[in-house]
């Protein structure tokens, strides 16, 4: 995952495109209210919704609706997310070990733990709106989940980069009740648009 300005390395590389997560992609978050519940609806590249419609699953309006938008950063500014590779369908399936470890069950519920163990804090801080300071045990945590996966090459400065970006666009997705973001693997950028 080093770059000495050269074409970034990503940990797919030696795949097929299709079992690549996506370099460039767009997901718009549509929210909506159904019987009373605000509920999301993720949408890959203007044409596929991915996963189920979402609501918070939660007592209070906590905007958990729109985490996705972790999953999707982490894919472009980590190289990493099972999550994604399994919402937008691009799991290694040609290897039987990666699919079977970097890309299963066990890495997808891994990253929906540190989702939730960094939401957690986000919450008592605004989800960092005034401060982009994540403690250090949540960091520690995340490397030592992360120890037997791929992503164990990035580094905490890594994770904080794409934990704050992941952020900024979730305020912003709940400030405008949903939007589009744009998401670039190469630059390592996401980029929010209003609907």
């Amino acid at each position: 995952m080093k770059n000495n300005n050269k074409a970034p390395q990503f940990f797919d590389d030696g795949f097929i495109a299709s079992e690549q997560l996506p370099r460039r992609f767009t997901i718009s978050f549509n929210q909506s209210v159904i019987d009373k519940n605000k509920m999301v609806k993720v949408v890959f590249n203007d044409t596929t919704q991915v996963g189920d419609v979402i609501d918070d699953n939660a007592h209070s309006d906590d905007y958990y609706r729109f985490h996705d938008i972790f999953h999707y950063t982490f894919a472009t500014m980590l190289g990493w997310s099972p999550c994604a590779r399994a919402m937008i369908k691009c799991k290694r399936k040609s290897n039987e070990l990666i699919d079977k470890i970097e890309d299963g069950a066990r890495a997808t519920i891994t990253e929906e733990a540190i989702s939730m163990i960094i939401f957690n804090e986000a919450k008592r801080k605004q989800y960092f709106a005034e401060t982009n300071y994540i403690s250090k045990t949540t960091l520690r945590t995340i490397r030592e989940m992360t120890e037997s996966f791929e992503v164990r090459a990035c580094s905490e400065k890594d994770w904080r980069k794409a934990i704050l970006e992941s952020y900024k666009i979730f305020r912003q997705l709940i400030d405008s009740q949903g939007g589009k973001v744009s998401f670039d693997a190469f630059q390592k950028a996401v980029t929010f648009h209003a609907h």
